[in-house]
């Protein structure tokens, strides 16, 4: 049975570096934390969780606070469940799954029966009542998400504000005109989820300073009615030559409605989409995007409520977005082109 010393001789470093790339207790570099995950992988050693706790006087636990609303992207929820659970690991720590319906109850339960050294809060609202919570008890913490007052606390998000600009001066630099925006989600948007917000804000923005015509509908979460969002889009008049699709949800339903209607994808209609990689990658055909970075977001959503654990309160993060061209988006047709496009 390997041991830490063993994990330390491989690894090139002392035995404190390998304690304290696993509980994270100090700020170690990437590049040595990565050579003592190497070590401990190549050796197979498994650090005595018990001990562990017993020795920091912590859980090593980690809770992901999962939104439980039917709007909610499953898709999104289980690769930053993933994502985070890969990232924990690499500090030594597992993740609990909460579900946001316990509220602020929950976030009670968790600091006083000490269940969790730190909780990563999704889907945070423009207004959020945890970060209030958090701050009166206390607990470490890193939002996935940016809400409107957080000082003191760390968080992680992608700019979607950035993102949205992105989206429509991509569109209108091909030569779009009028274009399609499918979601956000009713629901993320009543709830006032700051990617909701930002975003449709951003491209209204955009779309006005670029002389852009905006038709938008609004995504539920019944297929059916997501089908019908869309072909009232495309039934608009004048017919607009472009589709920003901000629900990564809806784009398998997307694909269909186009397919049945006949629309050849960027002949007829060029669609561009807010999507994680993982997701945008399946699409059929291959699918411009803006990246969701996941990953990323999770690494550094990690690192940040480890340093809080440890008494290193870090800076929040803004991820720029970047976009991926892949072959949906092109100029729009001449006028003598644009297909017949049915009533919903």
């Amino acid at each position: 049975m390997p041991t830490i010393k063993d994990v330390a001789e491989r690894a090139g470093v002392s035995v404190s570096t390998v304690s304290y790339a696993l509980s994270g207790k100090r700020r170690i570099s990437a590049e040595t934390r990565d050579r003592v995950q190497a070590a401990i992988q190549a050796l197979g050693y498994r650090p005595h969780a018990g001990a562990q706790a017993l020795a920091s006087r912590r859980s090593q636990i980690l809770a992901l606070v999962m939104p439980a609303a039917e709007y909610f992207s499953v898709s999104v929820g289980m690769a930053f469940v993933t994502a985070i659970t890969t990232a924990a690991r690499g500090y030594g720590y597992d993740v609990l799954l909460m579900t946001a319906d316990e509220g602020d109850e929950g976030l009670r339960r968790i600091a006083h029966s000490a269940l969790a050294d730190g909780v990563l809060p999704m889907e945070v609202e423009v207004e959020d009542s945890r970060v209030a919570t958090i701050r009166e008890l206390g607990i470490p913490a890193a939002l996935l998400g940016q809400p409107a007052d957080s000082q003191g606390l760390p968080w992680v998000d992608l700019d979607f504000t950035a993102a949205g600009v992105l989206c429509v001066e991509h569109l209108a630099h091909l030569g779009h005109r009028r274009i399609g925006l499918l979601g956000p989600n009713a629901g993320a948007y009543e709830r006032g989820l700051g990617y909701a917000l930002r975003t449709l804000r951003s491209t209204r923005d955009a779309a006005a300073r670029h002389s852009v015509s905006l038709v938008t509908e609004q995504t539920g979460t019944v297929r059916r009615e997501v089908a019908g969002s869309i072909r009232r889009l495309l039934a608009a008049s004048p017919a607009i030559t472009a589709l920003a699709v901000y629900d990564q949800e809806t784009l398998s339903t997307v694909e269909e409605v186009l397919a049945t209607d006949g629309l050849r994808v960027p002949a007829d209609l060029s669609v561009l989409a807010v999507a994680a990689e993982s997701t945008a990658r399946h699409a059929s055909p291959s699918l411009s995007f803006v990246d969701l970075p996941v990953a990323a977001m999770a690494e550094h959503a990690v690192a940040l409520v480890v340093g809080a654990i440890s008494g290193n309160p870090a800076q929040p993060v803004l991820l720029p977005p970047v976009l991926n061209e892949r072959g949906s988006t092109a100029a729009p047709p001449a006028p003598a082109r644009l297909p017949s496009r049915g009533a919903p």
